[in-house]
């Protein structure tokens, strides 16, 4: 008790002070945590106030702490931030989050055309994460051992703590084993202790087959209990299970989180549906790590604000977005977890409503920050991804998951398994109904008919042999 006591006192002066961790104390902090989960059922009133600081005050002193370091950190040792405040003139030494618009936020075309530039001379590379590719050219992130490590350890600590992950559970993976996500969840999940299990995204009929599968471990449930993957990959497993038959009754699952794409409520709950289990949803992308949002039931995103600085900007100005308005979420990721390749406002083009300011936080995560849920991309005629898809996956003819493309003229080209007349007047009518800024539907039966190829993360396939071969 004692040795954890001097552990949790290290783990604070480190978020306290915003310099590094000792990896192996939050490791041991880990180890603690699951055993005294094991032993006693909860952690204990005040537990989870290792990972945040509550209090508002202490909050604010801590921000300007840490992005000033990060700040001072890229200036001196990243070479694009190195040449950017020589060329700007900008103090380092002043930035505070009341002056941050001083330094110019970081274009995601930056990183992608020279991601060596933003790798630290003071690092020590050790793994290169790219992103899928399916919104763009791929994206190069390097990580060191350390940042690795650090990740793992506190991912583990948040399974725990907010996931309410034990050692009876068993997670698997249906994302790409090329994601930095699959990476570190290889290595926090076992620290929990529960069972962890690489699917990848797999022919979805291989995956159900999977997920329904009786394991007989010892010390573990029988079925895989949660499953982590992609919203596309997702509808994927819904539609193929309702064409197959199959229902709650063949899984195990008690909870499913998604992250990566947008999760509309109608895809949620036909999975609720089919699975009988709550769908988490979340948000995270590879240059932002650790940063990472969760989405609660009041449909707002929750982005803490301990690991990472997070503003919302206009996509068209770069200027702070009022309330009430769409802006692109900007993060500084901070140097205590991130040492590497270093992001200094970095716009992720991700988009969110800014909350109105008489929208008051009643939910139980209401001491988080709070935007609305991702929007995802501007996809023409000043919609959103979220826009049509919500408007596409509430019309369950429609096969999953949902292919469309958008033409600037505001025509819409969705792929349909049969094209007839009254599914067009559906959309039609529920595209009017939503007021939605479209001059017309086009029914296709073939993806390769759409005036724009549309990627999903569901088509990140990897194979396998079946029982047949």
């Amino acid at each position: 008790m004692f040795t954890t006591g001097i552990r949790q006192l290290g783990f604070a002066w480190s978020m306290l002070s915003g310099r590094r961790f000792r990896v192996g104390d939050v490791l041991a902090l880990a180890d603690d945590m699951r055993a005294t989960l094991q032993e006693f059922g909860s952690a204990g009133d005040g537990a989870g106030d290792m990972l945040t600081a509550p209090d508002p005050q202490i909050q604010a002193n801590l921000t300007v702490r840490r992005l000033r370091r990060t700040v001072r950190n890229a200036a001196r040792h990243t070479p694009y931030y190195r040449h950017l405040f020589e060329r700007t003139g900008v103090d380092p030494a002043s930035v505070t989050p009341d002056t941050i618009a001083s330094i110019p936020p970081t274009p995601k075309a930056a990183l992608r055309s020279m991601p060596s530039a933003f790798v630290s001379d003071a690092a020590r590379p050790a793994v290169a994460a790219q992103t899928t590719g399916t919104t763009g050219i791929p994206t190069t992130v390097w990580f060191s051992q350390y940042e690795l490590e650090l990740t793992a350890a506190t991912g583990a600590l948040a399974l725990m703590l907010v996931t309410g992950l034990r050692t009876e559970h068993v997670w698997a993976n249906c994302i790409t084993t090329r994601s930095i996500a699959q990476y570190l969840a290889e290595r926090s999940v076992p620290i929990t202790g529960a069972g962890y299990v690489p699917i990848g995204p797999i022919d979805p009929r291989a995956a159900l087959d999977r997920l329904a599968t009786p394991m007989h471990l010892p010390g573990k449930r029988p079925q895989i209990t949660h499953l982590n993957t992609t919203p596309s990959y997702l509808a994927a497993l819904v539609q193929e299970a309702e064409r197959d038959g199959w229902t709650a009754a063949d899984f195990g699952l008690q909870e499913i989180h998604v992250g990566g794409e947008i999760l509309t409520d109608a895809l949620r709950d036909r999975a609720r549906e089919l699975f009988d289990a709550p769908v988490v949803d979340g948000y995270s992308m590879t240059e932002i790590v650790p940063v990472a949002g969760q989405v609660c039931a009041h449909d707002h995103l929750h982005l803490p604000v301990d690991q990472g600085y997070v503003e919302v900007l206009d996509p068209a100005t770069l200027e702070p977005t009022a309330p009430g308005a769409v802006g692109s979420l900007t993060v500084t990721p901070y140097l205590s977890y991130r040492d590497t390749t270093t992001l200094l406002r970095y716009v992720t083009g991700d988009l969110v409503r800014v909350l109105p300011e008489a929208e008051k936080l009643d939910c139980a995560m209401a001491a988080v920050p709070a935007t609305s849920r991702p929007l995802g991309r501007v996809t023409g005629s000043d919609l959103t991804t979220r826009d049509v898809l919500e408007l596409l996956q509430a019309e369950r003819a429609l096969p999953l998951p949902t292919r469309y493309a958008l033409e600037e003229t505001g025509v819409l080209h969705v792929v349909a398994e049969r094209a007839s007349r009254p599914l067009l007047a559906r959309l039609e009518g529920r595209a009017a109904d939503l007021a939605l800024p479209l001059s017309g539907v086009v029914l296709v039966e073939d993806p390769a008919d759409l005036p724009a190829p549309c990627r999903v993360r569901a088509d990140l396939r990897e194979h396998t042999f079946g029982r047949s071969a």
